[in-house]
């Protein structure tokens, strides 16, 4: 279970219910949960490997390890040093990697895991296992390319706020396991498929972790067992139970963060004061600024701000990144309230760190940093503001 970590001078009952929340969500957004709900283990009778890279992959490996049973021959798991268990079957070969940009590490974790492809025989199948943040997990350079161009791409791209087709479209001109690369290596064996757990709004195959399994040569079979709507969902589940009615709600929200969250707080206000949701990625042109910040923060202080200028003080607005770490901070987001945001001063302030992307240092200040450390699971980003009211008894 995930530790969820709120700031001791928050309102007891927003730490309470804002805890419960962001727990729920997180939940339904655990990839075992998810691959065990939609995976059918029973088609594969013959000696099964698993392949698993990206944020969730630990727990996938896992889920699929346990729905195979006897069936389960072995595999390679690419993912965060946090993810790799203290406790592990010895059949799985764990290999910490890193993200946003691939390291010297993730290249030989990769040479790793394409050394144990070649070797799976015939006779056997093979699950892979594809989650977000696998395009910079599985890194195998094209002959000619080297990990500093590949890297400098990625800051490149990541420093203008691109979005994730643009950045993994990049990586696939660089990259041999990019573009269906991961399924030429696995063809001819008895059976291949690849379970995903999806960061990309869309569910965009070709797009997801690069799309190293999407092969007009080689077709796969892909299953999607989440999303960021598994997030949203979940949200929306919560609010209801507690009697609130969500008046807006979507997953589909791109784009530039702060705008994001101003959109939001105008839904909030337009709504009768009814819950607001939106679930979706959206991106920080940091243009050269040096402070520290996510998309996550950056939305939910903006909503904030937005509605404290507007005179509005009932509600509290939550900006959660489920992977747990929000851009390049160490936070997995923050949760406000109107008393956060009642003196000019820290409007001025907000104003001031937005323009900036310092808008960490603003939320440690007033106390509104969730911190959870890496979650396990990758379903983009989701905030929601909703009446005081239900953080309430």
């Amino acid at each position: 279970m995930t530790a969820i970590t709120l700031s001791p001078s928050l309102d007891p009952d927003v730490q309470r219910v804002g805890r419960e929340l962001i727990g729920e969500v997180l939940r339904a957004c655990d990839p075992g949960v998810l691959v065990r709900g939609a995976v059918d283990f029973d088609p594969f009778d013959s000696p099964t490997h698993v392949l698993a890279f990206g944020k969730a992959s630990a727990g996938m490996a896992r889920a699929c390890a346990q729905g195979l049973e006897d069936r389960f021959a072995g595999g390679i798991v690419l993912c965060p040093d946090a993810m790799i268990p203290e406790s592990r079957d010895q059949r799985v070969r764990y290999f910490g990697v890193d993200h946003p940009s691939p390291t010297a590490r993730n290249v030989e974790a990769t040479k790793s895991l394409v050394e144990y492809a070649r070797s799976i025989p015939s006779t056997d199948a093979c699950i892979v296992c594809i989650s977000g943040g696998g395009s910079a997990h599985l890194c195998s350079p094209r002959s000619g390319v080297t990990l500093e161009q590949i890297v400098q791409t990625t800051k490149a791209l990541n420093a203008s706020g691109a979005t994730i087709h643009e950045l993994n479209q990049a990586r696939r001109s660089l990259e041999t396991l990019k573009a269906g690369g991961l399924a030429d290596l696995l063809t001819g064996l008895q059976r291949c498929s690849a379970v995903v757990l999806s960061d990309v709004l869309g569910d965009d195959l070709s797009t997801i972790a690069s799309g190293p399994m999407v092969n007009p040569a080689h077709l796969v079979e892909h299953t999607i067992v989440g999303n960021h709507m598994t997030a949203l969902d979940a949200s929306v589940r919560f609010l209801n139970a507690r009697g609130c009615m969500v008046g807006f709600h979507t997953g589909m929200v791109s784009g530039d963060s702060s705008e994001q969250g101003r959109i939001l707080a105008e839904r909030f206000m337009d709504s009768d004061k009814s819950a607001c949701v939106i679930a979706g990625e959206t991106t920080v042109d940091t243009a050269g600024a040096t402070g520290i910040g996510g998309p996550c923060i950056e939305m939910a202080i903006s909503c904030a701000l937005a509605l404290a200028e507007s005179g509005d003080l009932d509600w509290v607005c939550i900006g959660l990144a489920t992977d747990g770490i929000d851009g390049p901070t160490d936070a997995a987001g923050g949760i406000l309230t109107g008393e956060m945001m009642t003196s000019l001063v820290n409007q001025q302030v907000a104003r001031k760190l937005l323009a900036d992307h310092n808008t960490l240092a603003f939320l440690d200040t007033i106390g509104g940093t969730i911190r959870t450390g890496p979650t396990g699971t990758n379903l983009n980003d989701l905030c929601l503001v909703v009446p005081r009211g239900v953080f309430l008894g």
